[in-house]
């Protein structure tokens, strides 16, 4: 079994892969995220990628692909996309992370933490505290829009708070998720949320949500699915946060939302373009709290990442389906 690694590994996983068979050889490229050599396609029968940026043709013996990303969008356009070649990604093994990272930029907006590092900034102690004054979220009820891998582990975190949960979704009858999960994380059989909804559903539950999450991938049924007419569902005190993928917000309507008072603010870890231009105006907005499309990123991001691959590696093995398929139709 001839592994050819195109993604970030440590010595570490590397042993691991090593030591599930003897049978098992891995090649490692040097430049990550170069086309792949092709005199090193002959041989590949498993590939770890990112940018998956080869031509099936050059691969004879390849018989399966896994990213080392959720989303299929680094891939985009790839000719693996269009092939038959089965690929999955890693979707869950980011969850905790970018759960994490949301809910802490959700809680800067609302307990008023960006204030308080603006002070801090200045090194000046506020004359008053009444601006001080956030809001709870205990009590109150977050609308996820996107209740995959991601969602479901902002669900637990916010239900363990206290928040009541509502989930919308493409199919809202399948409500079990059979995805790769860390241990302890999640919702996989999709018993937090108080009620469901369906795509074209979202002002419905919008208009019962203190917090909008956006949680979607970015493929062409949800490109711009976010923007006036949900945006003005939800009751003025809320907040949005979108750490799914930029162009499935309406920007331009996002910020007049924000402007207007429509809504109280965001948190936003993802944009339309990125890098964000320095005109945009969510930069000087004070109800805004922008981080660079970061959310994954942590020390241990790479680690969780190969997780799915020493899954897949095992089943393929034990001659079982491996977990994580990309269905290339929908895009996820």
């Amino acid at each position: 079994m001839i592994i050819l690694i195109d993604a970030p590994l440590s010595d570490e996983r590397a042993g691991q892969i090593q030591n599930l068979s003897p049978k098992i050889k891995l090649l490692r490229v040097s430049q990550i995220g170069k086309p792949l050599p092709k005199d090193l396609l002959k041989e590949a029968e498993i590939i770890y990628t990112g940018a998956a940026d080869f031509d099936p043709a050059d691969a004879p013996r390849l018989r399966w692909v896994q990213t080392n990303t959720a989303a299929t969008n680094p891939q985009g356009g790839r000719p693996i996309l269009r092939s038959n070649i089965p690929m999955a990604n890693v979707s869950g093994a980011y969850s905790a992370a970018v759960a994490e990272c949301i809910m802490g930029m959700l809680l800067a907006l609302t307990r008023r933490i960006t204030l308080g590092c603006r002070h801090q900034a200045e090194s000046k102690w506020p004359e008053s505290t009444s601006a001080f004054c956030g809001e709870d979220l205990y009590g109150t009820t977050m609308g996820i829009v996107g209740y995959g891998s991601i969602g479901r582990q902002i669900a637990r975190m916010a239900d363990a708070m206290g928040m009541t949960v509502l989930a919308c979704k493409r199919n809202p009858d399948q409500r079990r998720d059979d995805a790769y999960l860390l241990p302890g994380t999640g919702d996989p059989d999709g018993k937090i949320p108080k009620a469901w909804f369906g795509a074209d559903q979202i002002t419905d539950m919008f208009r019962q949500s203190d917090v909008a999450m956006i949680a979607l991938p970015h493929v062409p049924t949800t490109e711009g699915m976010i923007g006036k007419k949900e945006l003005s569902a939800l009751p003025r005190h809320a907040y949005v946060a979108n750490v799914g993928r930029g162009a499935v917000m309406n920007e331009p309507e996002l910020i007049e939302a924000l402007k207007s008072g429509t809504i109280a603010g965001a948190a936003l870890d993802v944009f339309v373009e990125e890098p964000l231009p320095s005109a945009s105006p969510f930069w000087k907005m004070p109800n805004v709290l922008v981080m660079p499309h970061i959310a994954s990123w942590t020390k241990m991001q790479s680690h969780r990442a190969s997780g799915v691959l020493i899954e897949n590696l095992k089943r393929d093995l034990g001659g079982q389906p491996l977990i994580n398929l990309v269905d290339k139709k929908i895009m996820y």
